[in-house]
């Protein structure tokens, strides 16, 4: 179920001393099981254009279709909307709000009109897909829980309706290293079994481990959109705008600089060990 965005606009505050074009004339297309990173510097349009494409706030011009059907339009079942898309905010765990884990990750399957035996089935998938034993948190309140498993549960709840397409905004911010690993190996999986995954992230060795497309925002607009090894390998363009690449591509542009005969589409840590192991290995390099 692919999601098309056309001349998408948006202003915050129109009319006024303070309009802010937050979207500039904005198309794209996201197809069934891409894995999308969005990335940008604060204030460039990024969180603006997820909310448009998940339905929250509607655009001054321009559509969103998703398979085919205007999300905005006259007569669209937004239920439908809500099945199919699911989005997860920056520090989820801020929207529990039930006395317990079941009716908090219920909420959302209830609101999509599910029923009662595909609510109580999908809760137990959804609790499961995040780590937990349905049965024996089921009765817990949330907010007797730590902070990640404050955060798993809330995006239990976002799994709950079963979403074609998942949508985050920093999802991974203000966790620690193994929470942040074990997270998008949970993203990465959902994405395998067919979730379309859009995530907004400034952790590039992530994106640059696991997204299939990446889409680099700038004053409301897109600048670079395309695989990983090919929006990263323009290191000063995108320090132009404000942004970093992953560790390792650093690490190769820094070995081209000194000489080295290095590709620009070595962005992994595994494909940088590889390729300085076997250009050492044939007397390379003038480290």
């Amino acid at each position: 179920m692919p999601i098309e965005v056309k001349n998408l606009k948006f202003t915050y505050m129109p009319g006024t001393p303070f309009a802010v074009d937050a979207v500039k004339d904005v198309s794209l297309t996201v197809e069934d099981g891409e894995f999308v990173g969005v990335i940008g510097r604060t204030g460039c349009g990024k969180s603006t254009l997820i909310q448009l494409m998940a339905g929250l706030i509607k655009p001054d011009a321009g559509q969103v279709l998703l398979n085919g059907a205007d999300i905005c339009g006259d007569g669209y079942d937004r239920k439908v909307l809500r099945k199919t898309v699911g989005v997860v905010f920056q520090y989820p765990e801020y929207q529990l709000f039930e006395e317990t884990v079941e009716r908090d990750v219920a909420f959302g399957p209830k609101k999509a009109g599910m029923s009662e035996t595909e609510i109580s089935k999908n809760v137990d998938m959804a609790l499961s897909l995040v780590g937990f034993d349905p049965d024996d948190i089921r009765e817990a309140s949330p907010f007797d829980l730590s902070g990640g498993q404050k955060r798993k549960v809330a995006i239990a709840g976002v799994l709950a309706t079963d979403p074609n397409i998942l949508i985050l905004d920093e999802p991974i911010a203000g966790l620690d290293p193994m929470a942040r690993e074990s997270f998008m190996e949970l993203i990465t999986q959902l994405n395998a079994s067919g979730v379309t995954i859009i995530m907004i992230s400034h952790n590039m060795d992530g994106l640059s481990d696991f997204a299939s497309r990446i889409i680099a925002m700038d004053g409301g607009q897109v600048v670079m959109d395309g695989p990983p090894t090919q929006v990263f390998a323009d290191v000063e363009k995108l320090a132009a705008m404000g942004l970093g690449v992953s560790e390792a591509r650093q690490a190769a542009h820094m070995l081209a600089q000194r000489g080295w005969d290095i590709p620009n589409d070595i962005i992994t840590v595994d494909a940088l060990v590889d390729y300085v192991t076997a250009y050492l290995g044939k007397g390379g390099g003038n480290a």
